[in-house]
Order: structure tokens, then sequence, then C-alpha cells
């Protein structure tokens, strides 16, 4: 334990902070990172992209890595998120499981579980640092050039974990984990509006990357010049970029669109509930409902399945160009957006994402404490029981079963599905970033209305428990 909180570690305010200086906080962790988004790291030659295959099919896996782990190229955000994440999951399984010694329940192993977490995290940054530099990620660098980056990585890592500790020991509102990702998708669909660089295609014709400054140009063409030529381009734009082979789409109606109504589909099925009817023994038998999310989880399951499809695609990345057969494979994890001659393709990226997401869900219901015994345990200790049944856990748990076990298999299916959806048109920020957008946006909101609501009924702290 003596080695353990030898880590930098930021302690809890002495009283309950306003709302409106958590809120201050949450911004001045935002600022901070997004400031190390564009923060280069010493001793990193920033070249051009080369323009080949091979980098072409990066593009997909870039995305999601800096979708899932709010990672930017040669920056101070070079690892991002990445670290603290997979040891986060690791971590939590283990201790789920029993594989490690400790009950979350207790004061004094969830503190061991925090500083295990922390250097869990420097250890996976530590060891990525160095492959990163190893695999001349970076270009050629001499062995002290390599050190400082390595330094850098770690000295980023340990920032983003002082950050993270900052917002959930009541600091800030959330965690700056999902401060990061909602800011990395936010990014991505900002850029697709608003993004004024001009990118040449393979005929050295100029195309401005961003929808709106490419829309004002298109109407400064039409009024001018009388010419909509541009603007009835803007509907579907297919662009063939200087060097490379393969389409990319730039910014154009049919995302927006397509992000606009999938993005609504998905608010709306978040914002479902089911509802358990219920009895409150310890109230003289009050009834109330229990409301179950329809989507009763999403995200966790939809990063498992993009971050073990990121790391396959990765590893099958080399042999893209030389193997036919890995090249197909390939064509499935990292289909092209919008592209229907490929059918089979197509359906086997659907089938995969919704199966592994359905899997995944599955795995973590059982291992998150989220199934219908742990339901049960949670509804028996606090004296609640379903009307016109028994109070027995066993048969909550039962009665719990179906709902539970469906709303699961639902939930990993919608999210399988408008993650596969999302890749296939090309919406903007991918399916899986607008998966995470809308419901951390909702977790957010949620919990602003909570302090509120906090600050307007101060006896509902007593009441709650907080």
């Amino acid at each position: 334990m003596s080695f353990l909180t030898l880590i930098p570690t930021v302690s809890r305010p002495q009283r309950r902070i306003p709302l409106s200086k958590r809120l201050f906080w949450t911004a001045v962790v935002a600022v901070v990172y997004i400031l190390m988004t564009i923060t280069p790291l010493y001793g990193v030659k920033h070249k051009q992209d080369t323009m080949q295959e091979q980098d072409t099919m990066q593009e997909p896996a870039q995305q999601l890595l800096s979708i899932i782990f709010g990672t930017a190229y040669g920056t101070l955000a070079h690892l991002g998120i990445g670290p603290i994440v997979i040891a986060g999951i690791l971590l939590e399984v283990f201790a789920f499981s029993g594989l490690i010694n400790l009950d979350l329940n207790k004061r004094e192993d969830r503190l061991k579980f925090t500083l295990l977490l922390k250097w869990t995290a420097l250890g996976i940054a530590a060891v990525e640092a160095v492959a990163y530099v190893l695999a001349e990620q970076f270009g050629p660098v001499s062995p002290l050039g390599g050190v400082l980056i390595i330094a850098q990585l770690l000295a980023a890592t340990l920032i983003i974990i002082l950050l993270d500790d900052l917002m959930s020991k009541g600091w800030g509102i959330g965690s700056a984990i999902s401060l990061i990702i909602f800011l990395g998708v936010s990014r991505q669909i900002f850029l697709s509006l608003f993004s004024w660089d001009v990118v040449p295609d393979a005929n050295k014709q100029l195309h401005i990357a961003g929808l709106l400054p490419a829309l004002g140009a298109a109407l400064y063409d039409l009024f001018a010049r009388g010419d909509a030529t541009a603007l009835i381009g803007l509907i579907n734009r297919p662009v063939v970029l200087e060097g490379q082979e393969s389409v990319t789409y730039l910014p154009d109606f049919v995302g927006l669109l397509s992000t606009l109504v999938l993005a609504y589909v998905i608010l709306y099925l978040e914002m479902m509930k089911v509802n358990i009817p219920v009895t409150a023994g310890q109230y003289r038998g009050i009834k109330f409902t229990i409301p179950l999310r329809f989507v009763y989880v999403s995200v966790l399951p939809i990063i498992f399945t993009t971050y073990s499809l990121l790391l396959v695609g990765q590893l099958l990345l080399p042999f893209y160009q030389t193997n036919p057969v890995i090249a197909e494979i390939v064509q499935v994890i990292f289909p092209p957006h919008r592209y229907f001659l490929n059918i089979p393709a197509l359906i086997l990226h659907y089938v995969l994402y919704v199966a592994l997401a359905i899997a995944f869900a599955w795995i973590w219901v059982q291992l998150a404490g989220l199934s219908a015994e742990d339901q049960a345990r949670q509804f028996a200790q606090s004296q609640l029981h379903v009307p016109g049944f028994r109070q027995s856990e066993k048969i909550l748990a039962k009665i719990l079963e179906r709902p539970i076990n469906a709303l699961t298999i639902i939930s990993g299916f919608i999210a399988g599905s408008f993650a596969a959806l999302g890749n296939i048109l090309g919406v903007w920020g991918g399916g899986v970033g607008l998966i995470l957008l809308i419901e951390i946006a909702l977790q957010y909101y949620a919990l602003v209305m909570r302090e509120q609501m906090m600050e307007m009924y101060p006896g509902l702290k007593q009441l709650l428990g907080q």
C-alpha cells in the first residue's frame, strides 16, 4: 500500500462544491486536454502523410482509435485515454471475477483499486510508448530522442490520470474519460461542418473540406456566375484525393442527413424505458415503478467490439497488399464508406458488429453487477418486491431474468447495428462515435439536472444519502 501511494493524487474538496464551480473545473479539464491535442511531442518530425493505398486503409483505424481513446497523432495526446480505459476494464473484470482479492464495497479496498488502476495505466502507457518508439512510428530517432518521447508520453498520461482524478473526486461533473470521448467526437463533427482546409484531388482540383465553407463557395458560384454545379455536387462528394487510389467522401449533405437521422433514432431509443412495478416494504407498501433503460448497456460493449476489431484489423494491415484473403478480411472490418458494390462484405461487417456487440453486452452484464441476480439482490436489500409475488431474492431474480436478458440482447443488437450502419453510410464521427456522443451527452444532462435539484432542495441530500 505504501508503494501504491507514491503516485500523485487529487484530494477531495472539504465540502460540496456549487454547480457553477464544478462546471468551471469541467471546462478547465476540457481546455487542458484540447491544448494537449495540439501540443506536439518534442523530437517528433511531423511529416506529410504518405498517400499510399495502405495508408488509405489505415484512416478508418486511426479514426476509430481517436474516437475511443481521444488520441491525436504526434501530440501529448498521442496515447489519449487508452491506457486508463484498458487498465480500468482489466481491473474491473479481475475484481468482479474474483481474480484480485478486493471488495469494492469497502472504502479501503476501493482506494487500493484506484491506486492500482493508476499504476496499471502508467505501466500500459510505458509499454505502448516503448513499442511506438521501437516500431519507428515517429520516424527514426536517436536513443536520447526515444527516451525523451517516452518520458513525454508518460508525463502526458499522468496528467490525464490527474484530470480524471480531479473530476471523479467531485471538483468537476462526470469523469474525464467521458468528457474526452465527447470532445473527440464533437471535434470530428465540428470539423466536418466548419473546416476551411483545402485538399487537392487526383486532377489537381481543390476542394474545401468543411460542408458549410464549401456551401458558401457554392452559393457564391451560383449567384455570381450562375453556375450550380458546385452546389449540386455538395449532395454527394466522392473524391479521389491526390496520391490515393480509393474514393474518399468529403463532408456532404448525404453524410449530414445520415448523421441527423441516425442520431435522432439513437436518442429516441436511449430515452425509452421499461418499467418494473415494485412495492416498498419500509414505506407501508407504497407502490411505484423502477425504470430499466431499453438500451440496457451500450457504451462498454460497443467499445469492446470496436477495439477488438481494431486490434485484428491493425494486425492484418501490414499484409493487406500481399495477401488477397487478408485484403478481403480487412475490407470487412474497415469497409469503404457508401461502397455498395461489395454487398457480401457489408453484410459480414454488419453481422460481425452485431454478434460481437451482443456477446460483449451479455458478458459485461454478468461481470458488472447488472444481471437479474444482482438486481434482485439490490431490490431485496432495499426491501422492494414485485406485487403479487412473495418477497424472496430468488423469486425476484426469476421475475427479472426474462426482461433483463431480453434487454441485454436488444441493447447489443441496437449498438452493433447503429455502429455498423454508421460505418457503412459514413456518418460524421462514425457510428460508434455517434452512439458514445449521445450516451455521454444524456449522462451529463442527467448529472447536471441532479446537481440542480440537490441545490434547490437540500433535503434530498439526506434522503439520497449524499
